[in-house]
C-alpha cells in the first residue's frame, strides 16, 4: 500500500559510502508525520514509520534544486488561482 508522510527533514549522516581510499558521508532524508497528523482514512492519529533515504551529496543537491523548483511553480499557480483553494 502507498503511503505518503507530511513532513521532511535532512542531514549529513550517519550514513557513509566507501569510495577508493577512504568514505564518503552521505545525506539522510527522513519523510515522517508530525505533531497532530491524522489518517485522513481512518480519522485517526498517523502512526506510519519514517522513511528514510541515503543520498550521495550530488544526489542530495539535485533533490534539493528541484524541491526549489517545485515550490516555485505551486506558489505560482497558487498565485495564479487567486490563493489558497479549499
Amino acid at each position: 500500500m502507498a503511503m505518503h508522510r507530511y513532513e521532511i527533514d535532512a542531514a549529513a549522516g550517519p550514513a557513509r559510502e566507501t569510495v577508493i581510499g577512504g568514505s564518503r558521508v552521505l545525506v539522510r532524508v527522513r519523510l515522517f508525520d508530525g505533531p497532530g497528523v491524522v489518517n485522513a482514512i481512518t480519522g485517526e492519529p498517523a502512526d506510519n514509520e519514517d522513511v528514510y533515504a541515503d543520498l550521495r551529496p550530488c544526489e542530495a543537491r539535485k533533490l534539493a534544486f528541484e524541491l526549489l523548483c517545485c515550490a516555485e511553480q505551486a506558489e505560482r499557480i497558487t498565485e495564479h488561482a487567486g490563493g489558497w483553494q479549499r
